[in-house]
C-alpha cells in the first residue's frame, strides 16, 4: 500500500510528467539511481512501499505526484529462500512459489504470488544443490520438477525475454 502522503500528492497534482531512465532494480532487489546503489535505509523503504506496476507492464515508484519508471535487470521481484518459502524484495513477504524456470544464462526464476521473481544469486547455488542434487547441469537433462523443501514445482528451461513477455513485463520502460 502506498504512503498516504504519496496518495495525497497524487490527488493534488494528477498530471505531473513521469520520469524514465533514472531508476533501476537489480536481480538482488537493490535500487540504483543512475550508477549508484541506493543505500539510505529510509529511501529504500520508501521505494519498496511505493513500488507498483501499471496496466502496461511497466514497474514504477510513485514519488509524490510523479511516477518514476524502473528498469529491471531481470524481474519485478527478487526472491530469497526462507524456511517457510520465499521472501521477495521489494515486498518482504513470505510466499510459496508455484512454478520455476531456468534460463540459458543460469538464472532461476519463480512464479510467486502471480508475479515473476528471480532467485537472488547469493542463494542460487544452495537452492540448486537442494532442489536438483543429481542434475549434471546439462539443459537436455533438466528435471521436470524443482524440489525445494516440501514443495515440488514444475520446472522448465526458458529465456528471460520469453518469461518477461509471458508475464507482461516491460523491463526497459520508455
Amino acid at each position: 500500500m502506498m504512503d498516504e502522503m504519496v496518495l495525497a500528492a497524487l490527488a493534488k497534482w494528477p498530471n505531473v510528467p513521469a520520469v524514465f531512465g533514472w531508476l533501476r532494480l537489480d536481480a538482488r532487489g537493490q535500487w540504483w539511481i543512475k550508477d549508484a546503489r541506493l543505500q539510505h535505509e529510509g529511501m529504500v523503504e520508501f521505494f519498496n512501499r511505493n513500488y507498483s506496476r501499471d496496466g502496461q507492464g511497466r514497474c514504477y515508484v510513485q514519488n509524490g505526484p510523479q511516477k518514476v519508471y524502473v528498469q529491471l535487470d531481470a524481474a519485478p521481484l527478487a526472491a530469497r529462500r526462507t524456511p517457510k518459502g520465499w521472501s521477495t524484495v521489494p515486498y518482504d513477504d513470505d510466499l510459496p512459489a508455484r512454478a520455476a524456470w531456468l534460463t540459458p544464462d543460469g538464472m532461476l526464476l519463480l512464479e510467486i504470488g502471480g508475479e515473476l521473481a528471480v532467485v537472488d544469486d547469493r542463494d542460487l547455488a544452495a537452492v540448486l544443490e537442494e532442489a536438483l542434487p543429481d542434475w549434471d547441469g546439462d539443459a537436455a537433462t533438466l528435471p521436470v520438477a524443482l524440489k525445494v523443501g516440501d514443495a515440488s514445482l514444475p520446472l522448465a528451461a526458458e529465456t528471460l525475454p520469453a518469461l518477461q513477455a509471458r508475464y507482461g513485463i516491460v523491463a526497459r520502460p520508455r
